[in-house]
């Protein structure tokens, strides 16, 4: 598993790449496509959904922590 990221710009590096990486992955869709592709597809969404979801909770958390000092 990789080291997980602190740091704002790092955690929007990842959500960039990650988004391109699954932009490339959707690119290369076509009449061949198998129903294996596309649920790994899927996975791979859900998994970015998720870092998404974590990261702006993180930013939340941040957020609020800057508003009590």
């Amino acid at each position: 598993m990789g080291k997980s990221r602190t740091d704002t710009a790092g955690k929007m590096n990842v959500l960039k790449s990650r988004t391109e990486l699954l932009c490339l992955s959707v690119n290369t869709l076509d009449e061949f496509t198998t129903p294996e592709d596309l649920h790994r597809l899927l996975a791979d969404i859900d998994s970015l959904r998720a870092k998404v979801v974590r990261y702006a909770k993180d930013l939340e958390q941040v957020s609020r922590k800057d508003e009590t000092h």
